[in-house]
Protein backbone atom coordinates (compact mmCIF):
# COMPACT_ATOMS: atom_id res chain seq x y z
CA UNK A 1 0.00 0.00 0.00
CA UNK A 2 1.55 3.66 -1.43
CA UNK A 3 0.11 6.00 1.33
CA UNK A 4 2.31 8.82 -0.25
CA UNK A 5 -0.35 8.69 -3.67
CA UNK A 6 -3.40 9.95 -1.55
CA UNK A 7 -4.32 13.23 -2.49
CA UNK A 8 -4.18 15.67 1.09
CA UNK A 9 -7.30 16.78 0.04
CA UNK A 10 -8.52 13.11 0.78
CA UNK A 11 -7.43 13.84 4.65
CA UNK A 12 -10.70 15.08 6.34
CA UNK A 13 -10.15 17.83 8.49
CA UNK A 14 -10.36 18.45 12.35
CA UNK A 15 -13.85 18.47 13.18
CA UNK A 16 -15.13 17.58 9.82
CA UNK A 17 -18.15 15.10 9.40
CA UNK A 18 -18.05 11.34 7.38
CA UNK A 19 -17.22 11.42 3.68
CA UNK A 20 -19.64 11.39 1.73
CA UNK A 21 -17.32 10.11 -1.73
CA UNK A 22 -17.17 6.07 -2.05
CA UNK A 23 -14.68 4.73 -4.25
CA UNK A 24 -10.99 3.82 -4.00
CA UNK A 25 -9.71 7.06 -3.25
CA UNK A 26 -12.11 6.81 -0.51
CA UNK A 27 -10.68 3.19 1.03
CA UNK A 28 -6.94 4.50 0.44
CA UNK A 29 -7.68 7.64 2.31
CA UNK A 30 -9.16 5.76 5.51
CA UNK A 31 -6.19 3.33 5.44
CA UNK A 32 -3.57 6.01 5.57
CA UNK A 33 -6.09 7.86 8.47
CA UNK A 34 -6.02 4.43 10.24
CA UNK A 35 -2.17 4.12 9.72
CA UNK A 36 -1.87 7.74 11.08
CA UNK A 37 -3.54 6.45 14.11
CA UNK A 38 -4.65 9.35 16.54
CA UNK A 39 -2.05 12.16 15.67
CA UNK A 40 -3.79 15.29 15.55
CA UNK A 41 -2.51 17.85 12.91
CA UNK A 42 -0.50 20.20 14.59
CA UNK A 43 -2.13 23.22 12.47
CA UNK A 44 -5.51 22.83 14.11
CA UNK A 45 -6.83 26.01 16.16
CA UNK A 46 -8.56 25.31 19.49
CA UNK A 47 -12.38 25.73 19.29
CA UNK A 48 -12.33 27.99 22.44
CA UNK A 49 -9.95 30.43 20.42
CA UNK A 50 -12.27 31.29 17.76
CA UNK A 51 -15.19 31.58 19.25
CA UNK A 52 -16.60 35.03 20.66
CA UNK A 53 -17.54 35.67 24.01
CA UNK A 54 -21.12 35.90 23.70
CA UNK A 55 -22.64 39.21 24.15
CA UNK A 56 -23.60 40.50 27.93
CA UNK A 57 -27.49 41.03 28.57
CA UNK A 58 -29.12 42.83 31.35
CA UNK A 59 -30.24 39.25 32.91
CA UNK A 60 -26.56 38.57 32.80
CA UNK A 61 -25.12 41.50 34.15
CA UNK A 62 -27.80 41.02 37.34
CA UNK A 63 -26.30 37.63 37.52
CA UNK A 64 -22.44 38.61 37.71
CA UNK A 65 -23.71 41.29 40.76
CA UNK A 66 -25.70 38.94 42.67
CA UNK A 67 -22.90 36.02 42.60
CA UNK A 68 -20.31 38.58 43.35
CA UNK A 69 -22.15 39.47 46.69
CA UNK A 70 -23.15 36.18 47.80
CA UNK A 71 -19.01 35.08 47.23
CA UNK A 72 -18.09 38.26 49.20
CA UNK A 73 -20.64 37.06 51.72
CA UNK A 74 -19.18 33.37 52.06
CA UNK A 75 -22.84 32.33 51.00
CA UNK A 76 -23.74 29.52 48.71
CA UNK A 77 -23.63 30.11 44.89
CA UNK A 78 -27.70 29.73 44.57
CA UNK A 79 -28.03 32.70 42.67
CA UNK A 80 -31.74 33.70 41.52
CA UNK A 81 -32.80 34.40 37.88
CA UNK A 82 -33.71 38.20 37.74
CA UNK A 83 -34.26 40.45 34.86
CA UNK A 84 -34.96 43.38 35.75
CA UNK A 85 -33.06 45.84 38.54
CA UNK A 86 -35.73 45.87 40.74
CA UNK A 87 -35.52 42.28 41.05
CA UNK A 88 -31.95 42.13 41.48
CA UNK A 89 -32.12 44.58 44.06
CA UNK A 90 -35.11 42.50 46.23
CA UNK A 91 -32.66 39.96 45.91
CA UNK A 92 -29.98 41.96 47.35
CA UNK A 93 -31.79 43.04 50.25
CA UNK A 94 -32.79 39.31 50.94
CA UNK A 95 -29.05 38.18 50.80
CA UNK A 96 -28.54 41.43 52.99
CA UNK A 97 -31.15 40.24 55.65
CA UNK A 98 -29.73 36.81 55.72
CA UNK A 99 -26.35 37.46 56.43
CA UNK A 100 -26.88 40.00 59.73
CA UNK A 101 -25.78 38.85 63.10
CA UNK A 102 -27.85 36.83 65.60
CA UNK A 103 -30.85 38.55 67.09
CA UNK A 104 -29.63 37.61 70.55
CA UNK A 105 -26.19 39.49 69.73
CA UNK A 106 -25.42 42.35 71.61
CA UNK A 107 -25.48 45.60 70.49
CA UNK A 108 -21.69 46.74 69.79
CA UNK A 109 -20.97 43.46 68.02
CA UNK A 110 -24.64 43.68 66.16
CA UNK A 111 -23.67 46.71 64.80
CA UNK A 112 -20.13 45.90 64.06
CA UNK A 113 -21.75 42.66 62.40
CA UNK A 114 -24.07 44.41 60.44
CA UNK A 115 -21.10 47.09 58.95
CA UNK A 116 -18.88 43.98 57.40
CA UNK A 117 -22.08 43.09 55.76
CA UNK A 118 -22.77 46.37 54.28
CA UNK A 119 -19.37 46.94 53.39
CA UNK A 120 -18.69 43.71 51.59
CA UNK A 121 -21.58 43.98 49.75
CA UNK A 122 -21.01 47.71 48.17
CA UNK A 123 -17.49 46.75 47.45
CA UNK A 124 -18.57 43.96 45.58
CA UNK A 125 -21.65 45.45 44.23
CA UNK A 126 -18.84 48.10 42.75
CA UNK A 127 -16.14 44.87 41.88
CA UNK A 128 -18.93 43.46 39.73
CA UNK A 129 -20.18 47.05 38.06
CA UNK A 130 -16.44 47.29 36.75
CA UNK A 131 -16.56 43.81 35.49
CA UNK A 132 -20.05 44.52 33.66
CA UNK A 133 -18.65 48.07 32.26
CA UNK A 134 -15.14 46.41 30.70
CA UNK A 135 -17.51 43.45 28.86
CA UNK A 136 -16.81 43.52 25.53
CA UNK A 137 -18.74 45.88 23.43
CA UNK A 138 -21.05 45.90 26.25
CA UNK A 139 -24.40 48.23 25.60
CA UNK A 140 -25.02 51.06 28.13
CA UNK A 141 -28.39 50.12 29.03
CA UNK A 142 -26.38 46.47 30.64
CA UNK A 143 -23.74 48.67 32.83
CA UNK A 144 -26.92 51.06 33.66
CA UNK A 145 -29.09 48.20 35.26
CA UNK A 146 -26.22 46.84 37.17
CA UNK A 147 -25.89 50.83 38.43
CA UNK A 148 -29.64 51.02 39.20
CA UNK A 149 -29.58 47.75 41.22
CA UNK A 150 -26.92 49.46 43.50
CA UNK A 151 -29.32 52.43 43.69
CA UNK A 152 -32.48 50.82 44.43
CA UNK A 153 -30.48 48.32 47.05
CA UNK A 154 -29.05 51.39 48.82
CA UNK A 155 -32.75 52.91 48.98
CA UNK A 156 -34.60 50.12 50.07
CA UNK A 157 -32.22 50.22 53.21
CA UNK A 158 -31.96 53.90 54.06
CA UNK A 159 -32.98 55.06 57.38
CA UNK A 160 -36.05 56.49 58.31
CA UNK A 161 -37.58 56.55 54.59
CA UNK A 162 -40.51 54.39 52.61
CA UNK A 163 -39.68 52.70 49.75
CA UNK A 164 -42.43 53.38 46.57
CA UNK A 165 -40.87 49.63 45.60
CA UNK A 166 -42.24 48.18 48.94
CA UNK A 167 -45.63 48.55 47.15
CA UNK A 168 -45.73 46.14 44.56
CA UNK A 169 -46.12 42.95 45.14
CA UNK A 170 -42.87 41.18 44.61
CA UNK A 171 -41.82 43.28 47.78
CA UNK A 172 -44.93 43.09 50.39
CA UNK A 173 -43.60 39.78 51.81
CA UNK A 174 -40.27 41.85 52.20
CA UNK A 175 -41.34 45.10 53.58
CA UNK A 176 -42.18 43.75 57.10
CA UNK A 177 -38.32 42.05 57.42
CA UNK A 178 -36.79 45.68 56.32
CA UNK A 179 -39.09 47.55 58.93
CA UNK A 180 -38.14 44.98 61.74
CA UNK A 181 -34.44 45.48 60.51
CA UNK A 182 -34.53 49.61 61.26
CA UNK A 183 -36.15 49.10 64.62
CA UNK A 184 -32.84 46.57 65.44
CA UNK A 185 -30.85 49.17 63.66
CA UNK A 186 -32.00 52.75 65.98
CA UNK A 187 -32.66 49.99 69.53
CA UNK A 188 -28.90 48.97 69.11
CA UNK A 189 -27.64 52.62 68.18
CA UNK A 190 -29.46 54.18 71.12
CA UNK A 191 -28.52 51.41 73.51
CA UNK A 192 -25.03 52.47 72.98
CA UNK A 193 -25.25 56.38 73.07
CA UNK A 194 -27.91 56.32 75.78
CA UNK A 195 -27.25 56.68 79.37
CA UNK A 196 -30.27 55.05 80.54
CA UNK A 197 -29.44 52.00 79.29
CA UNK A 198 -27.74 50.26 81.59
CA UNK A 199 -24.70 47.79 80.68
CA UNK A 200 -26.72 44.82 81.03
CA UNK A 201 -29.39 45.78 78.66
CA UNK A 202 -27.18 45.26 75.83
CA UNK A 203 -29.22 42.41 73.98
CA UNK A 204 -31.51 43.46 71.27
CA UNK A 205 -34.46 42.57 71.49
CA UNK A 206 -37.82 42.54 69.45
CA UNK A 207 -40.49 46.07 70.14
Amino acid sequence: MEVSKVPAADVPAAGAGPASATGPATATGSAAAAEQGSRAPVNVVPVADRVDIRPLDISGALQILLAEVRTALDLPPDVPLTQTPAQAARALVETFLQALPEDSTGAPAWIEGMARVETAMLSSIERAISLVALWREVPAAVVDSATETRSLFMLALAPDRQNPLWLRPEWLDLAPRIHRFRRRHRDARRRLTDPDYLPGSQDLTES
